[in-house]
């Protein structure tokens, strides 16, 4: 069975890096996960943890509805891990995952049950880094489909960079497809949808055609539409940029709010 802390458990006096039972396991991890361990302080949590203080890490967020969720989440990671310790901080439950060789964390490709979330972090080297890690973790469980599944942040940076500016994200969105989502388009979500699976498989007309279920022209058709009402060009690297941003604001659920003027 996995070691579980709980994070929202009023932490122990703090009697010093060696203050005995004073530095439980709890406030160890609890420690490295919010940022306030203390250099002098960096072993004595490592030996709590039976993990190195340098190495590389990586921190998971878990969220499931009901104690068999979280068991199946865990149970995906554990599969993966060489070395995994659980830590319960409501409403989510973060992993510590030691990374060596052979150690990978779920991808967007593994089966999860509906309601399980999973948002991975960015590696880490060191335990002192394990906070980065765990904000990390949170924006990409941000990320995830609200009905289940796993979401990597490395896969995910735009979106990211945007959730930490919504206003400024509604401006890119409102910039680029302005003319697009204020025009009466039955078809604007069919527009982006075929732009946003035309990048997923890198430029690929012919993939986006096989995964839309249509013809490779009616894909052309299509982009050179979104081009025409975004007086933009998917060829063109610096408009590519423009969209792309565009496309992750429009669907990031920060940036639902009113149109900007």
């Amino acid at each position: 069975m996995p070691d579980v802390t709980t994070l929202t458990a009023a932490p122990a006096p703090r009697t010093g890096a060696l203050g005995g039972t004073a530095w439980s396991r709890h406030r160890a991890v609890a420690s490295l996960l919010d940022g306030s361990c203390l250099l002098a302080e960096l072993r004595p949590a490592a030996m709590a943890l039976a993990m190195p203080v340098t190495g590389r890490y990586q921190v998971v967020a878990l969220e499931a509805p009901g104690q068999a969720g979280l068991a199946t989440g865990r149970a995906v990671v554990g599969r993966r891990a060489a070395q995994v310790h659980w830590h319960s901080s409501r409403p989510v439950e973060l992993g510590i995952v030691r990374l060596d060789d052979a150690t990978t964390v779920p991808t967007t490709h593994d089966r999860l049950p509906a309601g399980v979330r999973l948002g991975i972090g960015l590696p880490v080297d060191g335990l002192a880094a394990l906070a980065d890690s765990r904000r990390q973790a949170e924006t990409a469980l941000d990320l995830c489909p609200p009905d289940g599944g796993a979401a990597r942040l490395a896969e995910h940076l735009p979106a990211a960079l945007l959730g930490a500016d919504p206003t400024l994200a509604r401006q890119i969105r409102d910039q680029v497809l302005g003319v697009l989502l204020d025009a009466v388009q039955p078809d604007q979500e069919m527009l982006l949808e075929t732009f946003a699976t035309w990048l997923a498989t890198d430029g690929s007309a012919r993939e986006t055609a096989r995964r839309l279920g249509c013809h490779r022209n009616t894909v052309t058709n299509r982009l050179r539409r979104l081009e025409r009402l975004t007086g933009r060009r998917v060829d063109r690297p610096r408009d590519l940029v423009d969209l792309t941003l565009a496309l992750h604001a429009h669907r990031s659920p920060t940036t639902h709010g009113g149109r900007h003027t």
